[in-house]
């Protein structure tokens, strides 16, 4: 029953909560892809200022409203709680995204299963990721809340009683939370598989189907000589995998742990094939193989000849997981993280490694999450709760720069979340007055345990998290995915689908790049261009949604081509933009390249030479900008690229100002090539008529009983791929992107890893920054051009 006293609040609380509702300051947290998505909600096409507030908030004490969107990390929750808990009152919280509300696609070890375990939520944004409209959406509907449920008088006047500033509770598991991400009706029903297999359906026969051998080898003369050398300089210490077994995409050599410094030296130094790139370093734990191999482990080295266009495996078997090996960072620089990462992952030792800490995950966490044994998914785990943050809260500044911070200097964290971080990632900066003298990292705040997942997935049900590996690249990422799986399974791509392949991943190529120059020139201080990138990059999108139904996230790609084939109207929307974009394209020249105050930002600053950059596992827009003209579509071409025509821009100076020029010439060239495809985009199928690992075209499977099951099993089961692995990289849109794919024979994974351009070389920055001022870093971090989820995986 409604008080007197109530009444008589009524006409206050109602102005109160129109004034509130009306001028909402959201405060992002973005985590993830939602975030992006979150972002574009401000461009011109969307506009979020009708909400009372120009652009989102950069501190919590300034806005209302939390909006959390994307994925939450156990690493990251105990930030996310310290800003809630900063937030002045009143104050609401926006859960935006699958992944935020319960984990979503993300059941893995390192993610938590819903934000409202932590926070108290006010409402929920559906969706992977949302549209820029379902943010407003949820605006509304907290706007709705705020006038139907608050009564804010009372507080306002210090009086009892009353109500504002949304729930104030969270969810407890087990109690107001269910967990189950199959959804109500499994409870008692045990999931598949376990940490240490793949799931399987009781009464498969996928076992017992026959499955023709991997694609071998032919070596070439150039790699027949290499081989003749490892043999004369180190006999049965380094010898070729040779036989039906052996690898079919590069040459692969088994190495004496003892001896893989040596080896890795000399391949580097003085083979007849020089390998001037430490491309990847990982491991397998072989503990739950089908056939056992001897040992329980193995190191994977992998490297790349810039100057001769080719590759080689070095693989080291190990007696055990817990195994030393020599370490490689006198090699290459670029095997620090790397060797930091499977001691982490495995729990391998590198003997001589500078800093053997964790990487990506907490330094209090117990175990090695890509060991077969550790349980795989967040929902078999204990819940994450309030206690959990107080635990996992960071590590104090000194800590990540350990020994390099002295007396004396004045320690800044620079995230890990902060507007010219680009994402979550943590920079702690030990600084003389303006200068910074150095520099530590601490990444794994965006840590999605990818890897792990992808040995659970069946081949084809892995492609949907290969889009968001790298938010802003999607189909460029289901391309490097497919490629290394259809490589393994010796998978012919019909020309049609080699075509718009590549059509679409210069699209999203675009897309990247229009995103990169906005952020780019906003964190040096200027407002415009983001807006003129974002009403381009629309048009992009509009294109991608046209042709694959989906905006960030396609998930277009199938082994051996496409889901769909490209629908009517397609050409038309292509050829209307290869007009319109040129035009553009001068407006940010005219705009942007001559501004006598970029180039003092960007001129001179923040400079890598080829060398350096080489050594340091750097690739992509950032290595050409040093001056090594070196593109995987040019130098390894793969998919349908040696047919078009174009050039690979570079630069000299390494510098913020030629990483800006490298990129802009990129998009002129990315619109030739999608000119070209469009032009000449062959007729035929848009998969491949091969069964045995891919779909069947959607009308086939409608016409014919064959096509039909073979559908049905695909899709069920997952196609039985044969033993073996596999490396394929791609030039994605920040650089070279690699797929690892180990096959034990089955319709999953065995090993899945991902080779990714960010995380060498964000490895790179403290070497690029030290000794620079404050602003000149956010100039180099804002020319770089990096994504969290491809970092931490």
């Amino acid at each position: 029953m409604t008080s007197t006293a109530d009444q008589l609040f009524r006409p206050a609380d109602a102005v109160i909560n129109w004034a509130r509702k009306n001028s909402l300051w959201p405060f992002f947290f973005g985590l993830s892809c939602c975030f992006v998505e979150e972002a574009t909600a401000w461009g011109p096409r969307y506009d979020i200022a009708r909400f009372g507030s120009e652009v989102f908030r950069g501190s919590p004490r300034q806005a209302d409203v939390l909006i959390v969107s994307g994925t939450m990390f156990k690493k990251i929750a105990p930030v996310a709680l310290q800003l809630y808990e900063q937030m002045s009152d009143p104050k609401w919280v926006i859960s935006m995204g699958s992944c935020s509300n319960s984990g979503g696609m993300y059941d893995v070890y390192s993610v938590v299963q819903g934000s409202d375990q932590i926070l108290p939520v006010d409402v929920y944004i559906p969706g992977c990721p949302p549209r820029p409209e379902a943010v407003f959406e949820g605006l509304m509907l907290l706007q709705k809340k705020i006038d139907a449920g608050e009564r804010p008088t009372r507080p306002v006047l210090h009086l009892p009683g009353g109500s504002q500033g949304g729930r104030e509770d969270y969810l407890v598991d087990g109690r107001t939370k269910a967990r189950d991400t199959r959804g109500p009706g499994y409870a008692g029903i045990p999931i598949r598989g376990t940490a240490a297999t793949e799931p399987r359906f009781a009464g498969s026969r996928a076992e017992v189907l026959w499955t023709p051998p991997a694609p071998g080898l032919t070596l070439s003369r150039e790699q027949e000589v290499l081989a003749a050398d490892l043999a004369a300089v180190y006999g049965d210490e380094a010898r070729l995998a040779a036989g039906p077994d052996a690898p079919g995409d590069m040459p692969t050599f088994t190495v004496a742990p003892s001896r893989i410094a040596d080896v890795l030296a000399h391949l580097k130094h003085k083979a007849p094939t020089r390998f001037e790139r430490l491309e990847d370093l990982t491991a397998i734990d072989e503990t739950a193989r089908k056939t056992p191999v001897g040992h329980e482990a193995t190191a994977v080295y992998t490297l790349t000849s810039l100057s001769r266009a080719t590759m080689v495996r070095l693989l080291c078997p190990l007696q055990s997981r817990d195994a030393t090996l020599p370490t490689a960072t006198g090699v290459w620089s670029a095997a620090n993280w790397y060797e930091r990462e499977a001691a982490e992952m495995f729990g391998l030792r590198f003997d001589g490694h500078p800093d053997p800490r964790r990487l990506l995950t907490h330094r209090d966490w117990v175990s090695h999450p890509l060991r077969k044994d550790y349980e795989g998914r967040a929902t078999n785990m204990p819940a994450f709760t309030r206690e959990d943050c107080a635990r996992l809260a960071p590590v104090d500044a000194a800590e990540i720069l350990g020994e390099r911070a002295k007396d004396g200097d004045y320690l800044l964290n620079f995230g890990p979340h902060h507007y010219a971080t680009h994402g979550i990632i943590r920079f702690v900066m030990a600084l003389r007055g303006e200068r910074i003298k150095a520099m530590g990292i601490d990444i794994g705040y965006h840590h999605r345990g990818v890897e792990k997942i992808g040995e659970r997935q069946t081949w084809h049900q892995f492609i949907p998290y290969t889009d968001r590996v790298d938010y802003l690249s999607g189909i460029a990422n289901n391309l490097s995915y497919v490629t290394a799986v259809e490589k393994l399974a010796g998978i012919e791509v019909p020309p049609r689908a080699a075509y718009a392949r590549v059509m679409l991943s210069e699209l999203f190529r675009l897309s990247n790049h229009l995103m990169y120059f906005g952020t780019f020139l906003q964190d040096l201080g200027m407002m415009s261009p983001i807006f003129y990138a974002l009403r381009e990059r629309e048009m992009v999108l509009d294109i991608i949604e046209t042709v694959t139904g989906g905006r960030l996230h396609p998930s277009w790609l199938r082994l051996g081509g496409l889901a769909a084939d490209l629908p009517e109207g397609w050409k038309e929307q292509v050829e209307a933009f290869v007009k319109i974009f040129p035009a553009r394209l001068k407006e940010y020249h005219a705009g942007v390249t001559k501004n006598p105050i970029v180039k003092a930002r960007t001129k001179g600053v923040g400079g890598i030479t080829a060398a350096e950059a080489t050594d340091r596992g750097v690739t992509g827009p950032n290595l050409r900008a040093a001056g090594v003209s070196w593109d995987r579509r040019k130098a390894m071409p793969y998919g349908a690229y040696a047919d078009f025509d174009f050039d690979v821009p570079t630069r000299q100076n390494g510098d913020c100002y030629d990483r800006y020029l490298v990129r802009m010439d990129e998009m002129r060239e990315s619109l030739r090539i999608i000119k070209q495809a469009a032009a000449r985009m062959p007729e035929g199928r848009h998969l491949s008529a091969d069964a045995r690992y891919c779909l069947p075209q959607k009308d086939a499977a409608l016409r014919d009983i064959e096509s039909l099951i073979h559908h049905f099993v695909n899709v069920t089961r997952g196609p039985r791929l044969p033993s073996g692995m596999a490396y394929a990289a791609t030039e994605a849109p920040r650089g070279e992107q690699g797929y690892f794919v180990v096959s034990d024979g089955g319709c999953h994974a065995y090993r899945m890893r991902i080779r990714t351009p960010g995380f060498a070389n964000v490895q790179a920055l403290p070497h690029i920054i030290e000794g620079l001022s404050i602003a000149d870093c956010v100039a180099v971090l804002a020319s770089y051009d990096y994504i969290l989820p491809d970092i931490d995986r």
